[in-house]
Order: structure tokens, then C-alpha cells, then sequence
């Protein structure tokens, strides 16, 4: 069907930079927040001020969205009948799929795609001073074959991104005060804490997009982003004794595959491969609303039902959305909160069809800069993702977590090196599927990592060898294989009455022994001890109340 409609996609880049790029917790879920809404606070309002001009006030309507239908009884669903007929009513465009870090719109024409970016653009800029999105348009729209001009659309942006200019706006003078970790210039006051510090426009959108959704009370969604402590110290143990704090980062598995999937089974009444944009959209967006409700919104309430039940049950959600959750808490409860996401995220699964995520956990103190953490933390994550590629396993749900004691600045990878750890147990499988089916043995995943089972049986193992063997293990696993080997012997022969087994049955050869608990004593006393005896961790230095707030 021959047509002058423009299908449109916006793609927001740098989210993680433009979000991390203060480590203030405010700024931070300002960032989150203004990525979140950038097109109901951007692009809605200038298409809406596109078709006004066009049309005459009253008559142009903008962009119609099916998750802002509210009491309009317009039909969601799109079918190129409707959205002919939102066209001739005073809609300029329709949003054809919301979901996943994809944004697409389909527009009138390419003279209106034109317009409305041209002010889109300078909302962008004015509300934000940074953030960049890159849009990608084709012509010659085919409403019975999306999935063809989906992949046109994806071909034409990869192009795009290639040649995309990384310029950012104009920044200082020689004269001019600047931010010292971004460089941008300071040309604000805003309150942190109790006093007026003088702030980038970037970091003041970010604390104006913070207060502004604060005040938002009615929404359910928001004050669950919202609670929880503002300051960090809040969330430790005690203060002076014991400040350590985690970040958890959660990312879900092979999204892109899975939506490709989605599109693949859907089939016409004759059994043919159905390529409609009635029945793409309508299984994109469905699709959409179960990985929010699955991913995020149940996964939510699993984390604050399990952080109820522990000692210092605070948490504070940083950024979720999409298949993407980040969250602090305190140290000691990172370990069984992440394990109880990915746990409850693959009961919930369909037969057949696992739902997976990795996760990272980067341990830290609490005047550490919070950027970096969640920096080691995203790395943890993708180490797990890593090691699926490289196994070639498809639907698997990892942990891998870092005690950060410095060496800020570094990758995990060079920290891991310099500290000679690069060979660990690490990541851990929480749960693995081969042909949609639950790998439930208790032996190494693949032959390469242990389960938390394992992790779990040998928790019980090492409480019966007692601390001060333990740490004699830890330390023995360090310097070599054969001091390792001897000590093990050593707690066998004094301890026979105990009925120690390392090996966990012949699960474990020697070296997966050696790695598994040197990786379990790094962080035994905050998450493996069951008499929960705390070691002192005093450390000196003033706390940086800045970061905090």
C-alpha cells in the first residue's frame, strides 16, 4: 500500500554517563527520572505545539500514545484504519511501540517528522543541556510487513550511529568556574545538604526533575522510587564500625532475542507467518507490559518482603525500568536479595520460556564515590553475560560480586589481575536452562562455575571447620595450590568428628575447592556466617556528606 507516512525511531544515548555522571544519589534519579520522561516532557509537547501551529489551536491534537489514552475513550490499538482516522481528527503521528529502549513513532509525513524534531531538539536541549538522541526515519511505510521495516529502520540507524557526532554543547572559558569532575561549566546555586553550592545547568535540571517528581505523591510507581533513606549512612550497619553498603544492579538476558522471538511465532489464521503492524504492535506491546510487571513491578515487592525480614531492611531504588533494576542496601543483605529476584523471576516463568537475568554486586563504604561502585557493579553483571557467550548457554541466571577496597578508576578486569583473581569460582549460577528445561544437578554449571546450591552446601561446610580455620583457608588458597591442599588435610585430620568434606561428595576437584573458598571468605562474615559475628572495619576519613545527598 503506497503511502507518505514516516516511520520514526529515537534512540536515547549515553544513559549510563548522563545518569552517573555525579555520584549524588539526587542527581542520580534526576538523571534516571529526565531519561525516563524525556518524551512526555520533550517530544509530546513539541509535536503538540507542531500540529497547533499547523492546524490552529484546538485542532491539533500532536502525538497520540496508547499508555496516555486516560478518559479520552480513544482506542488504543492500532490498525492503519484508526490511525487514518486519528490523522484526519487532528494527530500528526501515532506511537506505534514504547518498550525496551525503543521509542518508534509513525508520522503524517516527513515535512511534520521534520518539524517536530526541529523543536524537540530544543526543549532537549534547554531541559537537559546534554542528553542526546539519536532518530532514524524511513519512507514507503508497509503496514502488512513490520517486521521488514523494522529491519530497514535498525540497518539505516546502525549506519547512523556510526557517523553520530559525539560534540557536546559549549561548554567553558578560562574565566569561567567549572564543575571539577565533568568540566562543565558552574553557572547555578542549588542547596545540598545545608548549604548553597554552586552547580552546572546539567546537574540543576537534575535536581529540579528530582523535587518535581518527589512532590508527585500520587503515583504508587514514584513512591517506590522515592523511599527509602536519603542518606546513605542511613543504610549501614553502625556507623564508624561497620559502613559498608552495596549496590545491585540486575539486567535482563538476550531482550533482543526474546522480542525477535515474540514476533516470530505469531501466525495468521492459515498458519502463514503473520508480519502485520495489527499483530506486531499488538504482541510488542504486550510483550512490553509483562517484562515491567515481571521484571520490575513484582520483582520490587519480592526485594522489600524478603529486606522486611532482615536487620536494616532499607533500601534505595535507584534506577528501574525496562528489564534494568538498581538498588542499595545495606551489605549484608545483597546476597539473598539478588538471589531471591532471580529465584522469584524464574518461578514465574511460563513452561518452557525462562525468564533470566544477571546480576552484579559491588560492596563498598559509604564515603566511596557511589559512580564507581555502580561502575563495578555493572561490570560484575556483565561477566555473568560474558560467560554465557562464551559457553554458549542461552537462558541462565548469574551473580558475580566485587569487594571494593580501592583501586578506584580501574576495570574489574585490571583490579582482578593486580589482585591475582582472575581465575575464581565466580560467577555463580542461580539457576541454568538447557531446551527449556532447569538444570537442577549440584555440580558445576558446564563444568566451569558452581550454583548457589553449591555455594549453599559449602556454607554449611566451612561453619563446621569454625573462623579461625576458615581463615587459614582463605589465606592458604591464596599463596598456592599445595599449602591450599595441605590445609585442607590439616582440618580433616583435627575435625574428623565433624565430618568435613570439601569435595561436597566429589562435586568439587581440587582447584574449583581452592577458588570457591577463597571467593566465599572474601565475603563470609557479611553473608555466610550464620552466628553473624561482625568484624570491626574502622576506617579513617571524613565522610563525604556531598556525595550522600
Amino acid at each position: 500500500m503506497s503511502n507518505s507516512y514516516i516511520l520514526a525511531m529515537y534512540d536515547i544515548r549515553g544513559k549510563q554517563d548522563y545518569i552517573y555522571r555525579s555520584s549524588r544519589i539526587k542527581e542520580i534519579v534526576g538523571g534516571s527520572y529526565i531519561i525516563k520522561d524525556c518524551f512526555d516532557d520533550f517530544l509530546f509537547p513539541a509535536a503538540r505545539e507542531a500540529s497547533e501551529e499547523e492546524l490552529g489551536s484546538g485542532q491539533g491534537k500532536g502525538i497520540f500514545s496508547y499508555r496516555r489514552t486516560g478518559d479520552t475513550g480513544e482506542p488504543a490499538e492500532f490498525t492503519p484504519e484508526n490511525f487514518a482516522d486519528r490523522i484526519r481528527r487532528g494527530y500528526i503521528g501515532e506511537v506505534i511501540y514504547d518498550g525496551g529502549g525503543n521509542f518508534f513513532v509513525l508520522y503524517r509525513d516527513r515535512e511534520i517528522y521534520r518539524e517536530v524534531n526541529r523543536r524537540f531538539y530544543h526543549r532537549l536541549l534547554d531541559g537537559t543541556y546534554s542528553l542526546r538522541v539519536l532518530t532514524t526515519c524511513i519512507d514507503e511505510v508497509h503496514f502488512d510487513d513490520y517486521r521488514y521495516d523494522q529491519r530497514s529502520l535498525y540497518e539505516k540507524h546502525r549506519r547512523r550511529e556510526q557517523r553520530e557526532s559525539m560534540t557536546g554543547p559549549v561548554n567553558t572559558l578560562p574565566v569561567v568556574q567549572t564543575d571539577y569532575g565533568t568540566s562543565m561549566p558552574l553557572e547555578a546555586l542549588q542547596r545540598i545538604g545545608e548549604r548553597m553550592e554552586k552547580v552546572s545547568y546539567e546537574s540543576k535540571k537534575k535536581y529540579e526533575k528530582y523535587e518535581k517528581v518527589k512532590k508527585d505523591s500520587r503515583s504508587y510507581e514514584i513512591q517506590i522510587q522515592m523511599e527509602g533513606s536519603e542518606i546513605l549512612d542511613k543504610l549501614i550497619t553502625e556507623k564508624g564500625e561497620e559502613s559498608l553498603l552495596a549496590v545491585v544492579y540486575i539486567d535482563g538476558n538476550s531482550m533482543g532475542a526474546r522480542v525477535e522471538s515474540c514476533l516470530k511465532q505469531l501466525r495468521t489464521a492459515d498458519g502463514e507467518e503473520d508480519r502485520s503492524y495489527v499483530s506486531c504492535v499488538r504482541a510488542l506491546r504486550k510483550f512490553s507490559d509483562e517484562i515491567q510487571e515481571h521484571y520490575i513491578d513484582r520483582r520490587i515487592q519480592d526485594v522489600d518482603a524478603l529486606l522486611e525480614q532482615k536487620e536494616n531492611g532499607r533500601r534505595r531504588f535507584v534506577v528501574y525500568a525496562g528489564d534494568e533494576v538498581t538498588f542499595i542496601c545495606n551489605a549484608r543483605n545483597a546476597y539473598d536479595v539478588a538471589v531471591e529476584y532471580l529465584t522469584r523471576l524464574a518461578e514465574e516463568a511460563p513452561e518452557g520460556q525462562p525468564r533470566t537475568s544477571c546480576a552484579g554486586i559491588a560492596i563498598f563504604h559509604s564515603h566511596a564515590p557511589f559512580r564507581e561502585a555502580y561502575r563495578i557493579a555493572e561490570e560484575c553483571c556483565e561477566s555473568g553475560k560474558k560467560l554465557m557467550k562464551a559457553e554458549g548457554i542461552e537462558n541462565a541466571s548469574l551473580i558475580d560480586f566485587h569487594y571494593c577496597q580501592g583501586a578506584f578508576g580501574t576495570s574489574l578486569e585490571e583490579i582482578r589481575r593486580a589482585e591475582d583473581t582472575e581465575q575464581s569460582s565466580r560467577p555463580w549460577f542461580v539457576n541454568c536452562y538447557e531446551d527449556g528445561r532447569e538444570i537442577t544437578d549440584d555440580f558445576p554449571v558446564k563444568g566451569v562455575c558452581v550454583s548457589s546450591r553449591i555455594v549453599e552446601m559449602m556454607r554449611e561446610m566451612l561453619s563446621r571447620a569454625g573462623r579461625s580455620n576458615i581463615k587459614n583457608l582463605a589465606l592458604s588458597a591464596k599463596r598456592s595450590r599445595a599449602e591450599f591442599k595441605s590445609e585442607v588435610e590439616r582440618i580433616r585430620a583435627h575435625q574428623q568428628e565433624k565430618q568435613i568434606d570439601f569435595t561436597l561428595g566429589g562435586r568439587l576437584d581440587d582447584e574449583m575447592q581452592r577458588k570457591l573458598i577463597y571467593d566465599m571468605v572474601l565475603v563470609y562474615d557479611l553473608w555466610f556466617d550464620d552466628t553473624n559475628v561482625k568484624e570491626s572495619t574502622k576506617e579513617g576519613g571524613e565522610q563525604d556528606e556531598r556525595q550522600r545527598v
